[in-house]
């Protein structure tokens, strides 16, 4: 039996606009973004000076978001180290390779700013593994004078992009070089 041509339409219209939209489209709207791995984890010690840092996520994330995540040397108010983040194409993995090998013996800081934004436009959920991978929260304090508005005008992590919205200004994770 042949269907007649506006059922037909009526089909197959809708499966193609639903097929020609975004991936992301398919995309639960009710389930948060987290944070799924830090590679190295905090308080990770012996970790090799040549090895990339390593974000993962379980869902994408916004694009250019690899600005909301830096590595400090020695504690958060340390130097940035020079290197390149960059975000995979599938959006869930952020990895960053420093320009030199990093120091031996040297404590270094992830710092992921609380305004990391998924692919939805909504805040990370940093907090459901991020403890479980030695995380804490970057607080004003930690970012010392400059981190709670002091004279010099601001940290330079800190603002917008790195507040989270529970007052914080992300999350960060320390290891120590081999």
């Amino acid at each position: 039996m042949r269907r007649p041509l506006a059922t037909t339409l009526m089909v197959a219209v809708p499966a193609l606009l639903l097929g020609a939209c975004s991936d992301e489209s398919t995309e639960p709207l009710d389930v948060e973004t987290a944070l799924l791995d830090v590679i190295p984890p905090g308080g990770a010690t012996n970790v090799d000076p040549n090895a990339p840092i390593v974000l993962e996520f379980d869902r994408r994330i916004g694009w250019g978001m690899e600005e909301y995540a830096v590595l400090h040397e020695g504690g958060i108010n340390g130097p940035v180290v020079p290197g390149t983040w960059v975000l995979s194409d599938d959006r869930m993995t952020l990895t960053f390779t420093q320009d030199a090998p990093l120091m031996a013996a040297t404590d270094y800081v992830i710092h992921l700013g609380g305004g990391l934004m998924d692919y939805n436009n909504r805040h990370l959920n940093l907090e459901r593994h991020g403890f479980g991978l030695g995380g804490e929260w970057c607080t004003g304090e930690q970012l010392g004078p400059m981190g709670r508005g002091g004279p010099t005008g601001g940290h330079h992590h800190q603002g917008s992009g790195w507040q989270h919205p529970n007052g914080t200004y992300g999350m960060i994770f320390t290891f120590t070089t081999a």
